[in-house]
């Protein structure tokens, strides 16, 4: 049995209720719950409002609200099924963010234990300075338009969240005060790669919170289309 226009925004309505609101999460939950109910009421043969309650209540330990200090801090809350999804995507971002620091740390490391002229030094360090410049624009833009975006989803949320520490690591690891100051070829290739993978993580950071945030646009594009 097809269920109707009414109640759909029904269910819609009772999943807000209990703190589910973002789009991307909502619709694909409506999807399940509406789903159920039709097969239930089709099987059964009972009342929409009876199978609403089971269902839901079947629903109610995925909608709890909860949090993951570890993954996504003691203060970031919603319901347990968004909580689980965003750590599930946090857990494969870090991966992905340790491996990079490892391969571009152990690059500038050997550039800069192979480097004896000063003017090389300066060029890389203005690379980097240019690098984070247009990171911290992009996240400035893109914390101003999801702020704005009348659109909500978990990814946008997480990015508010975290893009601050982005505008953080700039007073943090003096990027913008010659960030190769400790840097040179006499000092041990061991001592370089630390500096060098401590030195890469904010920018690779940096870039995989706009890679959350381009979550975001995506969906809201996608459902801006249908």
């Amino acid at each position: 049995m097809k269920l109707t226009t009414e109640q759909i925004a029904q269910i819609e309505e009772t999943l807000v209720l209990n703190g589910l609101v973002y789009q991307d999460v909502k619709l694909e939950i409506i999807d399940h719950i509406a789903s159920e109910i039709e097969e239930r009421m089709s099987q059964e043969e009972i009342s929409f409002d009876i199978v609403f309650k089971s269902v839901f209540e079947k629903w109610k330990s995925a909608l709890v609200i909860s949090s993951s200090y570890a993954w996504l801090g003691a203060f970031f809350k919603a319901p347990r099924f968004v909580v689980d999804k965003l750590v599930a995507y946090s857990k494969r971002e870090a991966l992905n963010i340790f491996f990079l620091v490892l391969v571009f740390g152990s690059i500038l490391a050997f550039i800069v234990s192979n480097t004896f002229e000063k003017e090389t030094f300066k060029a890389i360090s203005l690379a980097l300075q240019v690098t984070y410049t247009i990171l911290i624009v992009c996240t400035s833009i893109s914390m101003f338009l999801i702020w704005r975006s009348t659109i909500k989803t978990m990814y946008g949320r997480l990015f508010l969240f975290r893009g601050w520490v982005v505008f953080l690591f700039c007073l943090q690891f003096n990027i913008y005060r010659d960030p190769l100051k400790h840097f040179d070829a006499t000092n041990s290739f061991l001592q370089n790669l630390v500096g060098c993978i401590l030195l890469c993580s904010p920018f690779v950071y940096s870039f995989f919170q706009l890679m959350l945030a381009s979550e975001h646009f995506k969906i809201v594009k996608k459902l801006k289309l249908v």
